[in-house]
């Protein structure tokens, strides 16, 4: 087993933190009953033999001051994600000092972890309005202004749209870890070749592994068909996703509900995994092919 990767998922209280990880670790049941995080609670994800430790770290006042004078906290992270509520502009101030706290302990233990900054809870229904919009251009950068050293990658988030959060987690993993870097590379070959507008690559908890598209416009339209169909699944019709037939039941809701594209969704060989290929295009695919060319290509990637 290699190394063990670290995520620290920190806000203040209120933030939204407990509901990214519920969403993470796919425990919709608790979405209408969350109490505030005492303390630190600790998670794990496994991604193709990897251990990934999510750290939510309850916000409030009581324990956020304990966290910054305890430097032990933050030792051996590989990612943080740092909550801000968007829509409580009264509280950014305590946000920026909290998170520049956050830093100054990165920096006296001479760490560089990627840092993920979740605009959160700018839902659907708000994103297009020109008010939020400059709303969230203004506190992007009154983050990013403050975080001089620091990689920085910033998302704009909400629970009503879990694509927002798993995209965010995942860009991130797909930055961090070497195995899921040369995926990227493979998929890209992929779409060029099959004269794809998509390609995802899922694990069996759909989590994005990796992902490559032919434009920012297929991006889009690739990733919210994807997430509106797992969101389907998983909350109106949930035995369809523990069927034994999940891929055929996924792939036809796909294509029930989008109409625009064709969608294909076939199981794929990793190692010891069966991970899942969500293909677009405008194109009838010969799936045998393509998973041929994946299984046969994937077997020169290495584990790290």
């Amino acid at each position: 087993m290699g190394k063990i990767k670290k995520i620290l998922i920190v806000g203040l209280d209120r933030a939204g933190k407990t509901s990214i990880v519920n969403i993470l670790h796919n425990k919709y049941e608790k979405m209408d009953n969350i109490k505030p995080t005492a303390g630190i609670e600790r998670e794990e994800i496994e991604i193709l033999g990897i251990q990934i430790l999510t750290w939510d770290l309850g916000g409030q006042q009581i324990f956020r001051q304990g966290y910054l004078n305890d430097v032990k906290i933050f030792a051996k992270t590989d990612s943080l994600f740092f909550v801000v509520d968007a829509v409580d502009a009264r509280r950014y101030e305590e946000a920026l000092q909290y998170y520049t706290g956050i830093l100054d302990n990165f920096k006296k233990l001479d760490l560089k972890p990627k840092i993920i900054l979740c605009v959160h809870k700018v839902d659907p229904n708000m994103r297009n309005n020109p008010n939020t919009k400059r709303i969230v251009e203004d506190l992007k950068n009154y983050f990013l202004n403050r975080s001089g050293g620091f990689e920085i990658t910033a998302f704009v988030t909400s629970i009503y749209d879990r694509k927002t959060i798993v995209e965010a987690f995942s860009k991130s993993l797909q930055e961090s870890l070497v195995t899921l870097k040369s995926f990227k590379t493979l998929l890209a070959k992929i779409v060029s070749e099959f004269k794809l507008c998509g390609l995802i690559l899922f694990d069996q908890g759909l989590l994005i592994l990796s992902e490559s598209y032919r434009d920012t416009a297929c991006e889009e339209m690739c990733l919210n068909a994807a997430y509106n169909s797992v969101y389907y699944m998983s909350q109106t019709n949930p035995q369809m996703a523990g069927d034994i037939h999940f891929a055929k039941n996924f792939e036809f809701i796909l294509n029930l509900r989008n109409q625009e594209k064709r969608f294909n969704f076939v199981p794929v060989s990793f190692k010891d995994w069966t991970l899942f290929l969500l293909t677009v295009g405008e194109e009838k695919l010969d799936t045998n092919v393509l998973v041929e060319k994946f299984n046969s290509t994937a077997r020169e990637i290495v584990l790290s």
